[in-house]
């Protein structure tokens, strides 16, 4: 497999909208392959507690994969909380993006917008 260009297409995903906190590639483990922060935002959860919601994530996506032939193939997951907004999109190889975001009311928009990135770049594929 040849090196990844991640942290630009991070950078590109932060710079898309302003509400964005944080944007990671996460492996088939939860481990987080590559992170980013916007600068002057204070994260709500421990790199630790964070690996644990990406773990649950990725086998909440092998769950849907199993339903795809029925439903269609998932296209994003987003969980509204009181403070944030998490967004999950499924990539190639098992990994998923993960965004979050300050609980505003444009998510479509917003989700459309990273999905456009996505689509655009040679680093990754949408499942």
């Amino acid at each position: 497999m040849s090196e990844k260009n991640y942290k630009n297409l991070l950078e590109e995903i932060i710079q898309s909208n302003s509400a964005i906190r944080f944007t990671a590639i996460c492996g088939n483990f939860g481990t987080i392959t590559e992170k980013l922060q916007r600068d002057g935002v204070s994260l709500l959860l421990s790199e630790k507690d964070t690996e644990k919601l990406v773990d649950e994530a990725i086998h909440s996506w092998k769950t849907r994969r199993k339903y795809a032939q029925k439903i269609g193939e998932g296209q994003y997951a987003m969980a509204v909380y009181g403070k944030i907004i998490r967004l999950t999109i499924p990539l190639n190889e098992g990994q998923i993006l993960l965004v979050t975001l300050d609980n505003i009311l444009e998510s479509p928009k917003l989700v459309d917008n990273i999905k456009n990135i996505l689509q655009k770049s040679p680093d990754v594929e949408l499942d």
